[in-house]
């Protein structure tokens, strides 16, 4: 007995979880063996207990730990034992000693996670799924036996959760995204980046959220998708990139331009919306080029023409064109503007020319010097021809016409346009009549308002007379030379002509009447009557006696009298027995009685005066 109860001394003195020896084992049996029989004999029952079992934490998670403690009202029990499901020796776990006694034995349910602890208590690590089931205890000790159990479910944490791919994904398809996830009562909820999404639309969710769907996929559907798991005490989450396949979109040309300067480069780039990006191929007449890019170098008419881009793509089997037309322009030249000057008569048409490129593509505008442009014009022929319509001095001007284009620009040569008038207030430099003497050199100047500048012509009593342009020298030598002269103007543009006129009077140069006043001239004139009229009595005094009977005869012969302006004699022959009688016609001048001789005399304003001389 002594040695037995060193044996239980050694053994408290045994670090815990100490396993004892076999011997040390059957040793521990016999006196607790013994003991029992004592007790048996002194005690005739043993008392049973229901021992109450709890867990903390309360909710046993996987991969946790949970610990397993006993509730008992005594301290008698010497040992337990820890089964799975049923307290047989093929179920134990571990057998736990108590104190004075220590260490634990294990059993073929022991996984090298459970730890025995104070008060038969039992640590479970690291909890597996299978860890789920019931755990039993015993207790024995001297007249004492205790059991009960506990039931412990494993509660699974979120894991293994994704997405399932659904494929391609084309616009306007209908897109199924399903999530999957291992875990204890999993519910389900999708953000999209960082936005939970929520049923409407063409959205749709299942009841418990585990799956996504979208009614005719939109191409702005594409982006990052989450589902996230979640229970009560975890949560996970997989994320899916969704990618929505579209397109392409109708093409878009850049630059859109029509219209390019020969000489010039273009670049041309077609580009469309599309996932994936779209292949381009360019068509130009028979000749393909493929790529997003088509470029041209030095434009000439060679280039004129459709550009076509077609845009596919391979996964939608989809592909669209575009059609740009190309027009290269040649720099313009100057136009040429006709007439380059002209005189427009008043109230007249008058049409400007502007010739250059026939083209839909040159616009032709006008312009006039600094002054308003006109009012009453009409433009034709797409604006190349303008016509005035009744010509005016605010008309009047110069005139250019600018072709243009998208890419150059030229103006003509001036045009210039003066309105044509006249001739009018035709004067000379002399007017009415005017006295010249004889022998004197006329000069007359004529001048008159015309545009163009007037032409001038001479007349003389009608008859043409030479001259210098506006000015007429005229030498007056003969009396003949007294009369009408006319300038006339003639504008040689509108042909219109206009006249003005003098008279000259010519005059002797040394005639008395141009020195003698008024009172000396009229004396001599009287004087001078006088004195012819008494010549004249005086012959026919001498003549009456003699030849009286011949006086008829005589005038039977006839008298011929003097041209105008003249002294003029006849004679006549006698007949044989017959006396000659000469008869002298006398013509003077009552104004001017005392007119000396001169290389032609002027002609007598009198009249004639006939006497009749008798020789014999």
């Amino acid at each position: 007995m002594e040695w037995q109860a060193e044996e239980g001394r050694r053994r408290l003195r045994d670090p815990p979880g100490w396993t004892p020896p076999w011997r040390a084992v059957l040793l521990a049996a016999s006196i607790l063996s013994s003991s029992f029989l004592l007790a048996q004999g002194q005690l005739s029952t043993t008392t049973f207990y229901n021992i109450s079992i709890s867990r903390n934490p309360p909710e046993t998670l996987e991969g946790q730990t949970v610990n397993l403690t006993l509730e008992y009202p005594t301290t008698n029990f010497a040992l337990c034992n820890w089964y799975r499901e049923i307290d047989t020796k093929e179920h134990l776990i571990v057998t736990l000693y108590l104190p004075p006694l220590a260490g634990n034995t294990t059993g073929p349910f022991y996984t090298g996670r459970e730890v025995g602890g104070f008060g038969c208590s039992l640590l479970i690590k690291k909890l597996r799924l299978d860890d789920t089931g019931t755990y039993v205890v015993t207790m024995n000790g001297p007249s004492v036996d205790g059991k009960g159990d506990i039931k412990i479910q494993v509660l699974e944490a979120i894991n293994h959760i994704s997405v399932r791919d659904p494929g391609k994904i084309v616009e306007n398809s209908t897109t199924y995204l399903n999530c999957t996830a291992s875990g204890f009562n999993v519910s389900y909820y999708w953000l999209k980046g960082n936005q939970r999404l929520q049923a409407g639309g063409h959205i749709f969710l299942s009841t418990n959220g585990q799956n996504l769907i979208l009614s005719r996929t939109r191409r702005q559907d594409s982006g990052l998708y989450t589902c996230c798991g979640i229970n009560s005490f975890s949560n996970n989450s997989a994320n899916y990139k969704l990618n929505v396949f579209y397109g392409p979109d109708a093409p878009v040309i850049s630059p859109s331009g029509q219209f390019y300067a020969e000489g010039s480069n273009l670049t041309l780039s077609c580009q469309a919306d599309s996932n994936p990006p779209a292949e381009y191929t360019w068509s130009f007449k028979n000749s393909r080029h493929s790529g997003g890019i088509y470029q041209l170098f030095r434009l000439s008419s060679a280039n004129n023409g459709t550009y076509t881009c077609e845009a596919s793509n391979n996964e939608t089997k989809l592909s669209q064109s575009k059609v740009q037309p190309i027009c290269v322009l040649e720099n313009l030249s100057e136009p040429i503007l006709s007439p380059s000057e002209s005189y427009v008569a008043e109230k007249k048409r008058f049409t400007l020319n502007c010739s250059t490129i026939n083209s839909s593509t040159v616009t032709v505008t006008w312009s006039k010097d600094s002054k308003p442009f006109p009012t009453n014009v009409k433009f034709d022929h797409e604006n190349r021809t303008l016509t005035l319509l009744e010509f005016q001095q605010p008309d009047a001007g110069t005139y250019t016409c600018t072709a243009q284009n998208p890419f150059s620009k030229a103006t003509s040569n001036p045009s210039t346009l003066t309105l044509a008038y006249g001739p009018k207030s035709v004067q000379l430099n002399q007017s009415g009549t005017i006295e010249q003497p004889l022998g004197s050199e006329l000069v007359l100047l004529c001048s008159a308002e015309s545009v163009p500048p007037a032409k001038f012509e001479w007349f003389f009593n009608n008859t043409v007379k030479n001259g210098m342009e506006n000015t007429l020298n005229v030498p007056l030598k003969d009396w003949e030379d007294e009369g009408n002269y006319t300038c006339r103007a003639t504008n040689p543009f509108t042909k219109h002509t206009t006249s003005a006129a003098v008279y000259v009077k010519l005059t002797d140069e040394s005639s008395i009447q141009s020195r003698m006043s008024p009172a000396a001239i009229a004396g001599t004139t009287i004087g001078t009557v006088a004195g012819v009229v008494l010549c004249v009595i005086v012959v026919y005094f001498l003549c009456t006696k003699a030849t009286c009977w011949k006086k008829e005869q005589h005038a039977s012969n006839g008298n011929i009298p003097s041209a105008p302006g003249h002294n003029q004699a006849t004679d006549t022959k006698s007949k044989p027995g017959e006396e000659d009688i000469q008869y002298s016609t006398l013509a003077f001048n009552t104004k001017n009685t005392s007119q000396p001789l001169s290389k032609s005399p002027r002609p007598l304003d009198s009249g004639i005066i006939y006497s009749e001389i008798k020789k014999k």
